[in-house]
């Protein structure tokens, strides 16, 4: 096609295999899809499930055009872009980006052919869910199933092969989800260990304009050495939001939790801080399986502490992947995202990059893309083994260099851990590692997690950060996730306080029905602690004045921004410590100035950040296609939105001829001058360099007319005034008519005024307007033929006017059209015929 452009995009070699739907075929007709799953060598197999066994299993879709998919999901959260903050609604997403239609159609029938039932549709088109027993899977996607031995008496089940579906839909089908549970989404907290803190003198009371702790939970916080949430905000720069009236009103928040929730513990705690959050559950899957809920506990009441006022959702799903067979973990992801009703996802769940694998990495992905696209941000935990996230503890560790998923997706904002030795404001803080070995044995609790991805390129808005803060100079090289000559994702991208030792009082266990668990005000640590920290921080931004009360999306874009413009003023850095858990990689990785892999951009300076992520706000408000008659009058506004005092400026291309806009004020008037269609773009800007385009079609007719004007007059019969009104040709309907009447005429009751029309008479309302009258139809109308007469109109003085045949008198009209009170005509004098 002449004057089209191709665009070229690298695909990194471990993310090209993920496109590589088959490995040998099992039939000429049949591929495999996917990969199967790793079996631990010290795993014996102990034979197969009961074929009766009911399983829940996912079918992830390929999106119609991935590359389409990509690029929205990145530029819609990008400042600058044309796209930026144009989300959309799930349905819309479906639409645009999920799965055809047709490939819906023939994955749906051949899994029925199958004997396999397929649920609903996700709202985005990307996901199936399948219920059946184990036998129906085995011959269904011809793959033996196995059941395993684990460590520590764990059973799992594992595919022996991957699945096994016919050619036509192979690259219909992303992933089958849910057939492994060998790996296991693990929470990361970290519980206390050894000596509490020593402290200068008594933990003071913290005035922060925030939530403040009832005694108890103070009395907890000096005997541990950890902290309640009003030190917490005063350390990490809340009080500013606070003082601002900013608690995160409007903004909802999804937590995702594998685990049981305590209502009464979440109770006890809202009561010590008097807190109302609004609380309400969903329950994915039949909801959570098992757990005592100390997770859960730590995630919602760090976060209703630090964003009081925002609406918290919890979503509980099964955690099927350690233990019961399902895809419990990816349906608690596709329900918080495809339900779009939370702004920001806090996620404190994770597992080892290697044991997700890469299968269901990428239909991960592809869902996250789907959030981006609709606004929503999410936040996660990296991890609590440093930088060898696969290792599980233990006396055999796994010192491999790893790092941790879901904080890992380029789409995700992954939360690393520090030691927080001194509350300022501003912090004192180092990278939080309490690891090592002595004697092969590992050390416990745990350190921040951080590293180098092996699967995910470096995302646009780490390798586009500015220089000062030395993200590429990290040695973050493109080998290993396969990008050669580029670079791969580093993780984390921010910090928290996260060491046991130095984290925080939440209240758990309060009846004591978990044997072997502390009961009531306890410290508890991990890097699932400094995630609810930061959708907080996030919630504070979506919910601020100064982001115009609209989500940030996939905040990496803004969060990067923001650290290369004012990175002192916004963090805190983090400059000593590493996160080498197990003591066998040479101090990887260590702090340093600027950003790192063991504590990323550090921690927040959250007052100063919020309004850093939210510089780039200007939005112009879009407008509908316009439609104008020549020579009539125009006023239109563009209305933008913007942080307050921005100092907005307006330009336009490509108006009509006879239009022009204001700098100042954005307001288009004028009178076009010559008929067609104009491509218009108005382009705005601010005092702070951001901007904002936007562009409609603008349709100019010709004039509208008056035509057959006749004015009859006699010294014994009132005065009948009659004309036509014809809309130009391409111009808008008539919508509102303003009748000026001629010299010697005025206007009296609203009676007396009849009209015609092709077709059905119109309906109208009438009123006065100054000397005149105000017709307004419920449709519109191309033309209309108006009759005035008695005691419509009368001869001033009660006199009845004599106009000759060739007098001149003078009709004057206003037309509004369609698009709604922006063109207004005034037609020139007629003659009149007496």
């Amino acid at each position: 096609m002449a004057g089209s452009k191709r665009t070229v995009v690298r695909i990194s070699g471990a993310l090209a295999a993920m496109a590589l739907v088959a490995t040998a075929p099992a039939t000429a007709a049949t591929l495999r899809v996917g990969g199967a799953a790793s079996i631990p060598r010290s795993a014996p197999a102990i034979g197969r499930p009961p074929p009766g066994l009911r399983l829940h299993v996912t079918f992830t879709l390929a999106p119609r055009d991935p590359l389409a998919l990509a690029i929205y999901a990145r530029a819609v959260s990008t400042p600058g872009s044309s796209l930026y903050r144009r989300f959309i609604t799930p349905a819309e997403f479906g639409r645009r980006f999920g799965a055809a239609a047709q490939r819906i159609a023939l994955v749906r029938g051949w899994l029925r052919a199958r004997g396999l039932t397929p649920g609903p549709l996700s709202a985005g088109r990307l996901s199936i869910p399948v219920s059946a027993t184990a036998g129906a899977l085995q011959r269904g996607l011809r793959l033996p199933l196995r059941r395993l031995a684990l460590a520590h008496g764990r059973i799992a089940m594992v595919a022996g092969a991957a699945p096994t579906v016919p050619a036509a839909i192979a690259t219909a089908v992303q992933s089958v989800i849910g057939l492994d549970t060998v790996s296991a989404r693990r929470p990361q907290f970290v519980r206390p260990h050894g000596r509490a803190r020593a402290r200068a003198a008594a933990a003071p009371h913290v005035a922060t304009g925030g939530p403040q702790p009832c005694p108890a939970a103070r009395q907890a916080a000096n005997a541990s050495g950890a902290d309640t949430a009003d030190q917490i905000a005063s350390a990490y720069g809340f009080s500013g939001t606070y003082e601002s009236g900013d608690r995160g009103a409007g903004t909802t928040v999804a937590m995702y939790e594998l685990e049981p929730v305590s209502p009464n513990d979440l109770a006890a705690y809202a009561s010590c801080y008097g807190l109302q959050t609004a609380l309400s559950y969903e329950h994915v899957d039949g909801g959570a399986g098992t757990g005592a809920g100390l997770e859960s506990s730590l995630d919602i009441e760090n976060f209703i502490s630090l964003a009081p006022a925002a609406s918290v959702i919890v979503y509980q799903g099964p955690n099927s992947n350690s233990g019961s067979p399902g895809s419990g973990p990816y349906d608690t992801f596709s329900a918080i995202v495809n339900q779009d009703r939370a702004q920001v996802v806090s996620v404190s769940w994770g597992e080892c990059e290697s044991a997700l694998g890469i299968s269901d990495a990428q239909a991960e992905n592809t869902l996250f893309e789907q959030a981006a696209a609709q606004g929503q941000t999410i936040v996660a935990a990296a991890g609590d083994s440093g930088s060898e996230d696969c290792n599980g503890g233990g006396s055999l560790p796994q010192t491999q260099l790893a790092v941790d998923d879901p904080s890992s997706q380029p789409l995700v904002l992954g939360v690393g851990g520090t030691t927080l030795s001194s509350l300022g404001p501003r912090p004192s803080e180092s990278v939080w590692n309490d690891g090592g070995t002595v004697a092969g044995e590992l050390l416990q609790p745990g350190a921040g997690g951080g590293g180098i991805s092996n699967l995910w390129p470096m995302p646009a808005a780490q390798h586009n950060a500015g220089a000062g803060l030395n993200v590429l100079a990290a040695g973050a090289t493109g080998a290993q996730c396969g990008t050669p000559g580029g670079f791969c994702r580093q993780v984390p991208d921010v910090a928290a306080d996260a060491n046991p030792a130095t984290g925080y009082i939440i209240y758990f266990n309060g009846d004591g029905s978990t044997p072997g668990q502390p009961a009531g005000w306890q410290a508890i640590g991990g890097t699932s602690g400094g995630a609810p920290v930061w959708a907080a921080l996030i919630a504070l931004a979506d919910s601020s004045p100064a982001c115009g009360l609209e989500p940030l999306g996939d905040a990496l874009p803004a969060l990067y921004r923001a650290a290369g413009a004012d990175y002192s003023g916004a963090f805190n850095d983090v400059q000593t410590g590493n996160n080498d858990f197990t003591g066998t990689n040479g101090g990887r990785f260590r702090a340093s100035a600027g950003y790192d892999e063991a504590s990323g951009l550090g921690s927040p300076n959250t007052a100063a950040l919020v309004s850093a992520l939210c510089a780039q706000s200007l939005r112009l408000v879009a407008l509908a296609n316009q439609s104008s008659a020549a020579r009539s009058h125009v006023t239109l506004r563009v209305r933008a939105s913007d942080v307050p005092a921005a100092g907005i400026a307006f330009s336009a291309r490509g108006l009509p001829p006879g239009l022009t806009i204001d700098p100042s004020t954005g307001v288009i008037t004028g009178r076009p001058l010559r008929t067609g269609t104009y491509r218009v773009t108005i382009a705005a800007h601010d005092a702070s360099t951001s901007a904002a385009t936007m562009a409609f079609a603008w349709q100019i007719g010709d004039a509208t007319r008056v035509l057959g004007t006749s004015l009859i007059t006699s010294v014994t019969h009132p005065p009948v005034l009659t004309f036509t009104v014809s809309a130009g040709r391409g111009a808008p309907p008539l919508r509102e008519l303003v009748i000026g009447l001629p010299a010697g005429l005025r206007a009296g009751s609203t009676r007396g005024i009849t009209l015609s029309a092709v077709g059905a008479p119109p309906s109208f309302s009438v009123r006065r307007s100054g000397d005149g009258f105000d017709l307004r139809f419920k449709r519109g109308y191309r033309t209309l033929r108006i009759t005035l007469t008695a005691p419509a109109i009368a001869a001033h003085s009660g006199r009845q006017s004599h106009v000759s045949g060739h007098a001149t008198g003078t009709v004057s009209l206003q037309v509004i059209d369609t698009a709604g009170d922006i063109t207004r005509l005034r037609e020139r004098p007629r003659h009149l015929v007496g």
